[in-house]
């Protein structure tokens, strides 16, 4: 793991480079519930609600638990709000790493490759960035692995709302005919390579892709230091016309 890479696990603790926002963290144990910790906001439970499609999550001192089924859609989802998420597992047993890994569609994983190749090979909305930290915890194995948006290698074109209409989605068949963010550039900044999907959080409908930056650039301020975009940035917040609500009075588009 380089120095490059903007989200690190050093020493156990998970660092960011200057210029990244807040990262969601999961827990996935052996058995029993998801444990998500994930950067306070208000409106959150809304979004595990409405968003990640969790009919009753359950707040626990500064945790949610969550139904493991709900792991998938939760990883997509934090990846298109926060452009990073920290998945934590612990594995009781390990198998060979077969055919069935490398093609996996989901994120849990019992084989031998501790998670480093699970589902690489999958068009999933979601890669794996850097290498996965392993630690022995003696009946069990803990590796941590970061999660962010799946690349694209083609040049990047200028959105021109190829999506307008469609409802915002987390499951894979939902996104199943959806192209990368990162096919696009910033419909903000227009400066740099999108990387995430950007939706209305009072409609539910798909507005544009974003940078990380621009796609945080409302939380807490207006700080660099917190890895939020600068005044001087560029902004453009005509992509708020995909939303097909945008023009509706009594319910004004939310960021």
């Amino acid at each position: 793991m380089t120095d490059e890479l903007p989200v690190r696990i050093v020493d156990g603790r998970v660092v960011r480079a200057p210029g990244v926002g807040p990262v969601a963290m999961v827990w996935l144990p052996v058995d029993g519930q998801v444990i998500s910790k994930i950067p306070p906001r208000k409106g959150n439970r809304h979004w595990l609600h409405e968003t990640v499609g969790i009919r009753s999550p359950e707040f626990d001192d500064d945790r949610w638990k969550l139904p493991r089924s709900s792991l998938v859609r939760l990883v997509t989802a934090a990846i298109d709000r926060y452009g990073f998420i920290v998945l934590w597992r612990d594995m009781s047993r390990l198998s060979q790493c077969t055919r069935a890994c490398l093609e996996a569609t989901g994120v849990e994983c019992q084989c031998s490759c501790l998670g480093a190749h699970h589902g690489q090979d999958a068009a999933g909305w979601f890669e794996r960035v850097g290498d996965a930290v392993v630690a022995d915890r003696g009946e069990f194995t803990r590796t941590a692995v970061v999660y962010g948006a799946r690349g694209s290698d083609a040049d990047a074109v200028v959105y021109e709302g190829k999506l307008a209409g469609e409802r915002y989605r987390v499951d894979r068949a939902g996104r199943r005919d959806w192209p990368a963010a990162a096919q696009f550039m910033c419909a903000s900044c227009m400066t740099v390579r999108a990387a995430v999907w950007d939706h209305c959080h009072t409609h539910g409908f798909v507005r544009a892709p974003l940078c990380n930056r621009c796609n945080t650039r409302y939380w807490q301020g207006w700080r660099p230091q917190q890895g939020r975009a600068t005044h001087s940035r560029n902004f453009d917040d005509s992509y708020y016309r995909w939303c097909p609500e945008h023009s509706s009075v009594r319910r004004r588009c939310s960021a």
